[in-house]
């Protein structure tokens, strides 16, 4: 670990192993027998703890882990008494009933402490622990029940609410609700005695611990816990019953003596006063023989503060008075009536309940209604003041500004008025406050224009006084009444005909008319909203609009209450009033207030009175006629010209509606076409027609004119109107009022349930909704006019659909549900999700009722024809690329087949055949056709025999989607899965369980087999061109797709799967490009099923009769999945094929060239021995070939002068013989390898001479990546297999190989390299020239070091200067650079390449440093440090600058993965493979050399870079990764974990080629840091380089003389002795456990001859040495022992350093003082210098 030297007084942390002084104390106590300990487990390490003196006998009974806890409870610290408390729940939950008991004797004394705890959380906690407690023990409870309840009730009580429920919730686990009375009665006494300690014994000093407690903390804990007892007590008395309370008498009678309780009723804590009053609430209420003994010290410290305004205290004062008032009667002789109680409450009163009225109003009247008669000398003198005591508080600001405190205050205001007019009513009492108190204050809040009185209780409750007042028949309140009326009239007349007054905009009429009400009506209440505009399909929806308006129809559900008759003198005086001036002036608030005043009284007398106001006499019709046609129409065209909400409108169309019943019936007809006519736009129309049709059964003119044409034409002409034209912003207003018209013409229906409108007219009706939609392209002005369109289309729909069902046998209906299908399919109006949810459940509707009607017929012109060939445009389009496209047109589909299941008959065990057949027409046919890139990339990777002449292309997204839909609709209807279970009970819908698995048509299988396809094209595609899997919707569409499959395949029975492999073999025969999806298919079949998925020889034989590339491809796949003896009966009979073949058919495809590529692949699956002469036939064959005619083989030529079939042919020999090299090498002959060595150089020179016309030819590319790929194999198995592995390889066959051919190959091949990746650097790289990429990298990479050093590329060197020579440096210049091409082959080809050549570069330095030591003289140039070959310098910084960005800012202990489809991919490999390197570079050079590159890398930074980078890309989990060697094969592909594995293979090598740079870097980073770098290596790296250090120790072949080294593995000890002449020294060399991380400890175990000091010195030098260089232990040893010989051999050491060779540079003291002539170390007498700031000798202090 790092040292800290600067924190020696630092504080301990936490988890060291320094015990802590009460710790240690204790150990010393009980080891001198003073204390009374116990011993107890403490995590891992036990410790000892002191015992408490009541914990002396738990030893044998208590738990220790319970005694643990117990004892952290005693702790001060919070956040201990905390976790103490959380552990002790836990322990009770998981021990055992018997161990719990034991710990109750010790819990009631914790738990009343806790339960008193200054911090509210360990409250909370010690509630929440008894609640674990008691649901574990139970009855076992019972014995400590009473020392337990009194803290227990207390903290029930507790001030903070989280703590009283929790205990409230633990005292109802530990007690039933029929129990929990008996267990507070069985503990009274000991509850009422601990709350009495608290109040009348306790202080705050003796509550708490004043040494260690806070005076605020002890004082705010004395006040809760007062509170908290004087809460308890009244829970107490309150829940017991009567009779056991008897027995607390004395208790109770005790502490209401002692004066100090009493002293606690004036505390300056509000909490406790308030407490005090509810404790005597409770005993008022339960105790009253006790209140009544102690009313005189209870009354005056009650009623003499009624004054209190505190929030806090006020509800439980004002509890009190009222218990008081109705205990006793007496009370009031007890207190001074004129100078306490009566100012007091006036006080409350005038300051308007002090802003409580909410809590203090509700009580005025009870306590009002208590006062004796005779307590005041002129009672109405004291109602005068009382009154004008409540009208000053209606002014004060808390009941101005706010309505709940106004609504309390003014309702107690007219209880009280109420409760004394009735008490009064025969004598003048009642009148005066009529008249005085009620009259102005209703006046004011009609008439003052900033009253807003209306809106609180006072219109209802005044509307209830006067009505009883008015209906009591005294004779002295009948001329008050009078009065009260003629008065309120007068003055509302003055204002209602003042135009001046109606100007202020005071809302008068709407006071009025909720005045008005309220007589008629006194419980309605006043509420003010603004209106909402929402559509329902109800007939009765409400859709009027406006500001603070009143809800006319609230009156229908209320109950009408008699008016007297001045009240209805009233009021129809005021509805003459407003009818005069609204038919004078057109005033439209006179109007509104007629209307709402004529609604309340609508009675025959009224109207008779308007319409005798107006013209004539009520009994001439003429005066109605008039009335309506001459006065209400005219308004009606006036207001539908000004008025925007249609308020005003709705109340004069009522007002029409009101005066019908006195027309005739041709009036009637007459007035409905006026006014129609009159309502100009849609908000008026809908008006009119909403109370029309809720007057059809009333009213038969009404009905008569509905049902006729002239209103059917008008409506759907008006409807068209609206439809038709353009979508802005006035649009959707406009259809809201169609959507409630339609709603009413289909929705209601008369007597016989039929239509009021005619059905003609209703069905044009709906042909017109369909226009919006139509219009849609068009509207250019609505930001969301799809989704205005669409809404108002669905709502439409859904109200025909639901109200007239009739309607669906219209072509219209049908023709809206295809259209709503096919907004739903795909979304394509991109309207919102819960807008698409509703219009799927519209077309759901109206397509089960098309079902129901028809049966399902599947005609041409059907509905499901039209919506099947909806379907199939829709997915064979391009508007469904996408999950969420086809997702949401697969579920529309789903609704649609789930819906025909259900709608359709079903027989018992068959399927409904129209069912089956929709089936297959909702599936969408595939293409299946192969595009011509995907053949032409299996062709040259090997899997394909010949390239294809014809050039087709196919879309490849199409076929992934489509192929998708068919699967999960496959999926869907043959019951793999169901819908969602709450979409099932959403939509009533079940699932398709009873569609039998085997129930799978050939239609089915056919569209099954397409989607393999489909899957086979996409994945080839994907592998063609990667940049697809960029694409989010198309990489999830994949795996959706495959996941599918192959739960379709599963989920199949066995017949099923087998009917799916013949009819796939079958359709491979007639189909060539169906054989691509058989790998897939084949792959599936053998996965679904648990027995070994086995294919028949016969078939197979029967299919490859005639040979072809599809064949071919087939048989390849089909191989896999044969026995071993079919498998070698098939290789046999090729093989036979092969040898009878005619001269001309050599070249043929039907011949050689399928035969050649099967038996290649027919080779690698069978392994064994008895095909090994067959195989070498085939060879055989090949040489024979070539010796019969020599012009089929492209030597040393140019393969576009030869015909396709020959490249081709010699393609398929390349890749047979591959095949038979990688499994059959050991038995082949010296002119079998003669032939493939000589063939190979032939056709690579061919290649050479190709490559001037470019390597874009497919042909080309084909036969260049068949040569490679021989030549990579040929060259593994030299170097991996010959003299390595068994077998009979011939003499000399690697020497011949590396003398004579590969020259020849490798000179070619390297350039070859260079240029391919030259032309792929600036093009995209895919498909095939990707492939033959990769295969020219993954030949070059198998170059032999001698080749590489002397390739043949052009020279490429720098300006600045180099130690290598310039071949080498050319090399460097080349390839370093690869290093971070953005492909993976590349980068993996010039890594090979520069790794067999790394280890040479060092060599050259040793030279360069001997040079310049030569040329001064013999002296070596001082130097600290020397940097590594520069160009690998240069691409560590750049890839470092770009890893940098992406790691810079992540913690060291954070892992993050780098996607092998990123650009920072390829830099990052580059970054660590260009280490790699550089550590390989540093482990091969010397000593003396590596101190100089690491002083550079260390100077620079590089080390401490590159260890963070590492950290950060290595997994916090690497499993196995440190044991498995990284793949590094060119052809693999990249991948998240290769980034990983190469990290962490990086981190162990740098701990073994640089572990003190290492080590240094870990002992400067900070604690945290530290530590978990230690702990990572430790765990993950350290005990596998210990064992490679002690392996690498016993296999060493590097002899040191006079020095024997051994090895101890299992202690991880190296033991070394050294022995010259007499001197024997055997040391000790141990690994700590954290290696190389931690300090290597060495250690004697015998010396003889060497002094103790010498033996010291050397002993440090050693340790020195092993723990400051960069090498093993044998180096550090080496070393060491150099030091040791000099010092034998008479060489003075340094005097600065103290060693003879410096422990760096290597150097011995070479520099003397010309005084003393001693001499130092060059690098020594430097930093000498440097730090003394002179020149001095260290010695002899001269001037050197």
């Amino acid at each position: 670990m790092p040292r800290h030297g600067n924190k020696k007084q630092a504080q301990r942390t936490k988890g060291n192993l320094r015990p802590s002084s009460s710790s240690h104390a204790a150990e010393l106590l009980t080891s001198a027998g003073t204390a009374s300990t116990g011993f107890v487990g403490f995590g891992t390490t036990p410790k000892y703890v002191p015992a408490s003196s009541t914990l002396d006998d738990m030893d044998t009974n208590l738990d220790p882990d319970f005694r643990l806890v117990l004892r952290k409870l005693t702790k001060r610290d919070a956040t201990t008494k905390i976790k103490g408390l959380q552990e002790f729940g836990e322990l009770c939950r998981e021990k055992s009933e018997d161990t719990l008991k034991g710990v109750l004797p010790f819990w009631p004394r914790t738990y009343n402490k806790m339960a008193m705890d200054v911090d509210y959380r360990v409250r909370e906690a010690a509630q929440q622990a008894m609640t674990t407690l008691v649901l574990r023990v139970r009855r076992n409870l019972a014995p400590y029940i009473r020392n337990l309840m009194g803290a227990w009730l207390l903290s029930q009580c507790d001030t903070y609410p989280t703590v009283s429920s929790a205990a409230v919730s633990s005292f109802a686990d530990a007690f039933p609700p029929v129990k929990q009375t008996e267990a507070l009665v069985y503990c009274k006494e000991s509850v009422i005695e601990y709350m009495t300690d608290n109040l009348v014994t306790h202080s705050p000093q003796t509550l708490s611990d004043p040494k260690c407690t806070e005076a605020d903390d002890m004082e705010n804990k004395y006040n809760r816990v007062l509170t908290s007892s004087l809460l308890a007590i009244r829970k107490l008395v309150s829940s017991i019953p009567a009779n056991q309370i008897e027995s607390l008498k004395s208790q109770l009678t005790g502490l209401l003596d002692n004066q100090k309780f009493w002293k606690h009723g004036k505390s300056k804590v509000n909490m406790v006063k308030g407490a005090m009053y509810s404790m005597l609430t409770g005993i008022l209420q339960s105790c009253t023989d006790i209140g009544e003994n102690y009313i005189n010290k209870i009354s005056p410290f009650i009623l003499h503060n009624l004054d209190e305004s505190d929030p806090t205290i006020c509800p439980h004062l004002w509890e009190a008075v009222l218990s008081l008032v109705n205990c006793t009667h007496t009370c009031w002789s007890h207190i001074n009536i004129q100078k306490a109680f009566w100012p007091k409450l006036r006080k409350v009163l005038e300051s308007g309940c002090h802003g409580n009225a909410v809590v203090i109003a509700p009580n005025i009247l009870p306590l009002i209604s208590k006062l004796p008669g005779d307590l005041f000398p002129d009672m109405n003198k004291f109602y005068e003041e009382l009154f004008a005591c409540f009208k000053a508080g209606l002014c004060t600001t808390s009941i101005v500004k706010s309505s709940s405190e106004c609504n309390a205050y003014i309702k107690a205001y007219m209880e009280c008025t109420h409760y004394v007019i009735i008490q009064n009513l025969d004598n003048d009492i009642s009148a005066h406050v009529l008249l005085d108190q009620v009259l102005p204050l209703v006046l004011a809040s009609l008439v003052e224009s900033g009253s807003t009185l209306y809106k609180t209780p006072l219109f209802s409750m005044a509307g209830t006084l006067l009505s009883a007042v008015e209906l009591s028949q005294k004779p002295n309140i009948n001329q008050p009444v009078s009065e009260f009326w003629t008065s309120l009239r007068e003055n509302i007349e003055a204002k209602l005909t003042s135009s001046k007054e109606l100007a202020k905009g005071d809302n008068f009429e709407e006071k009025l008319t909720a005045f008005v009400k309220s007589l008629f009506y006194p419980t309605l209440e006043i509420k003010s909203k603004p209106g909402k505009v929402k559509f329902e399909v109800a007939c009765d929806s409400d859709m009027k609009k406006g500001n603070n308006r009143f809800e006319i129809d609230t009156t229908k559900t209320l109950k009408r209450t008699e008016i007297g008759a001045c009240a209805k003198n009233f009021v129809r005086n005021l509805v003459l009033t407003s009818f005069d001036v609204a038919h004078k002036d057109f005033s439209l608030c006179h109007l509104r207030m007629f209307a709402h005043l004529l609604e309340c009284d609508s009675s025959d007398e009224v109207i008779g009175q308007v319409i005798s106001s107006c013209h004539g006499d009520v009994e001439t019709r003429s005066s109605s006629h008039y009335f309506v046609f001459e006065i209400c129409i005219p308004w009606i065209q006036k207001v539908s010209e000004i008025s925007e909400t249609g308020a005003e409108l709705s109340h004069l169309v009522h007002i029409v509606c009101i005066f019908l019943p006195s027309l005739d019936s041709l009036s009637v007809v007459q007035l409905l076409e006026k006014l129609y006519e009159s309502c100009t736009d849609t908000r008026s129309q809908c008006i009119l027609l909403e109370k029309l049709f809720f007057m059809v059964k009333t009213s038969p003119p009404v009905k008569e004119w509905l049902n006729s044409e002239q209103f059917g034409v008008k409506l759907v002409s008006h409807a068209t109107a609206v439809c038709d034209r353009d979508i802005d912003s006035s649009w959707q207003v406009e259809t809201t009022d169609i959507l409630n018209m339609v709603s009413l013409v289909v929705g209601t229906r008369d007597g016989k349930n039929e239509l009021l409108v005619k059905k003609d007219h209703v069905d044009r009706l709906l042909s017109v909704l369909l226009l919006p939609l139509r219009k849609l392209s068009e509207a250019v002005a609505v930001h969301n006019r799809a989704e205005l369109a669409v809404n108002f289309v669905f709502k439409a729909a859904k109200c025909f659909f639901l109200q007239y069902s009739e309607c669906i046998k219209t072509v219209s209906a049908k023709e809206l549900i295809l259209t709503l299908f096919q907004v739903s399919l795909t979304n394509q109006c991109n309207v919102s999700g819960e807008l698409l949810h509703e219009v799927q459940q519209v077309w759901r509707i109206g397509l089960s009722y098309v079902i129901k009607n028809t049966g399902g017929l599947l005609n041409e012109d059907g509905l499901l024809l039209k919506i099947a060939d909806i379907v199939y445009m829709t997915v064979n389009s391009e508007d469904v690329y996408s999950i969420e496209k086809i997702s949401l047109a697969v579920r529309n589909v789903e609704y649609l087949l789930e819906m025909l299941w259900k709608e359709l008959p079903q027989e018992e065990n068959e399927t409904n055949p129209v069912f089956v057949e929709y089936c297959n027409m909702i599936l969408v046919k595939n293409n299946s056709q192969v595009p011509y890139k995907i053949y032409e990339y299996l062709c040259i990777k090997g899997e394909y025999s010949v390239l294809p002449k014809t050039r087709n292309d196919n879309p490849v997204s199409q076929i992934l989607f489509t192929s998708l839909f068919n699967c999960e609709i496959l999926k869907f209807i043959h019951g793999s899965i169901s819908l969602d279970k709450s979409q099932q009970q959403q939509d009533g819908n079940s699932c398709l369980a009873n569609v039998s698995h085997s129930q799978w048509s050939n239609n089915s299988l056919d569209v099954l087999l397409e989607s393999f396809q489909g899957l086979a094209i996409v994945q080839n595609y994907i592998n063609l061109n990667q940049a697809i899997m960029n694409v989010p919707s198309v990489a999830q569409a994949i795996d959706q797709l495959n996941e599918i499959i192959h739960s379709i395949v599963k989920h199949m029975t066995q017949d099923t799967r087998e009917r799916l492999w013949k009819l796939g073999f079958t359709r491979m025969e007639t189909e060539t490009d169906f054989v691509l999806c058989s790998k897939i298919l084949l792959s599936v079949l053998s996965s679904s099923q648990t027995e070994p998925f086995i294919l028949q020889l016969g078939p197979v034989l029967d299919r490859s009769s005639v040979l072809s590339p599809s064949v071919v491809y087939l048989l390849v796949n089909i191989i896999k999945y044969m026995s071993n003896n079919d498998t070698l009966t098939l290789t046999e009979i090729m093989v036979a094929r092969l040898l009878s073949l005619s001269v001309d058919k050599y070249v043929e495809i039907d011949g050689g060239l399928c035969l050649l590529n099967i038996i290649g692949d027919l080779v690698v699956c069978n392994l064994g021995d008895d095909l090994t002469d067959t195989v070498i036939g085939v060879i055989d064959q090949i040489i024979a070939w070539k010796e019969e005619n020599d012009e089929y083989f492209i030597y040393s030529r140019d393969i576009f002068e030869v015909s396709r079939d020959t490249v081709m042919f010699n393609a398929a020999v390349c890749n047979c013989v591959k095949s038979i090299v990688h499994t059959r090498s050991g038995q082949l002959l010296d002119k079998h390898w003669d032939f493939i060595m000589c063939s190979l150089v032939s056709w690579i020179q061919s290649i050479e001479e190709s490559q001037v016309k470019g390597f874009d030819d497919p042909l080309l590319q084909f036969y260049m990546v068949s040569v490679f790929n021989l030549l990579c194999e040929v060259s593994v198995c030299l170097r991996v297999k010959v003299g390595k592995v068994p077998g009979n390889y011939p003499e000399n066959l690697a020497s011949e190989w590396l003398e004579f051919f590969s020259e020849s190959v490798f000179s070619i091949v390297i350039p070859m390299m260079k240029s391919i990746y030259n032309l792929c650097k600036t093009d995209t790289v895919m498909g095939s020239v990707q492939l033959l990429l990769m295969s020219v990298c993954n030949a070059a990479a198998q170059s032999p070091k001698e080749h590489i050093l002397e390739h043949k590329l052009p020279p490429l060197l720098m300006i600045e200067s180099s130690p290598l020579p310039d071949n080498l440096q050319s090399l460097l210049n080349h390839f370093c650079p690869l290093l971070l091409s953005s492909h993976r082959c590349v980068q993996m080809s010039a890594f090979h390449i520069l790794y067999r050549v790394i280890d040479t570069l060092p060599q050259y330095d040793i030279e360069d440093k001997s040079f310049n030591a030569g040329a001064t003289g013999g002296e070596e140039e001082e130097s600290n440090n020397r940097r590594p070959p520069g160009k690998i310098m240069e691409i560590i910084d750049e890839s470092s600058s770009v890893l940098n960005a992406v790691l810079s800012e992540l913690p060291i202990d954070a892992s993050q993965p780098i996607s092998e489809m990123s650009q920072e991919y390829h830099y990052t490999l580059a970054y660590l493979l260009s280490w790699k390197l550089l550590l390989l570079f540093f482990k091969s050079a010397p000593a003396e050399l590596r101190q100089e590159y690491a002083s550079y890398l260390q100077d620079n930074g590089y080390v401490v870079q590159f260890v963070y980078n590492v950290f950060r890309l290595m997994p916090n989990h690497p499993g196995q990764m440190f044991q498995n060697v990284p793949d590094t094969d060119v052809i693999a592909s990249g991948s998240c974990q290769e980034i990983q594995n190469v990290a962490c293979a990086l981190y162990q090598l740098i701990l073994q080629t640089m572990p003190a740079m290492v080590r240094h870097w870990w002992m400067s980073l900070d604690r945290k840091t530290s530590a978990y770098v230690d702990t990572y290596t430790s765990k993950h790296v350290s005990h596998i380089l210990c064992t490679s250090e002690i392996k690498s120790v016993q296999q060493t072949n590097v002899e040191i003389q006079d020095m024997t080294i051994k090895a101890r593995p299992v202690t991880r000890e190296v033991i070394a002795v050294y022995s010259l002449e007499e001197v024997t020294i055997e040391m000790v060399i141990s690994l700590p456990q954290n290696y190389p991380l931690g300090n290597i400890s060495v250690t004697s175990e015998k010396r003889v001859g060497v002094s103790g000091p010498q033996w010291e010195k050397w002993l440090l030098q050693l340790n020195i040495f092993l723990q400051h260089q960069n090498g093993n232990i044998v180096d550090g040893l080496q070393l060491w022992k150099k030091n040791i010989d000099k010092r034998f051999e008479g060489v003075d050491e340094c005097m600065i350093c103290f060693y003879v060779l410096h422990g760096t540079n290597f150097q011995l003291p070479r520099i003397a003082c010309k005084t003393c002539k001693k001499k130092f170390h060059s690098s020594c007498l430097y930093k000498w210098f440097n730090t003394s700031h002179n020149c001095t000798c260290p010695l002899c202090r001269n001037v050197f």
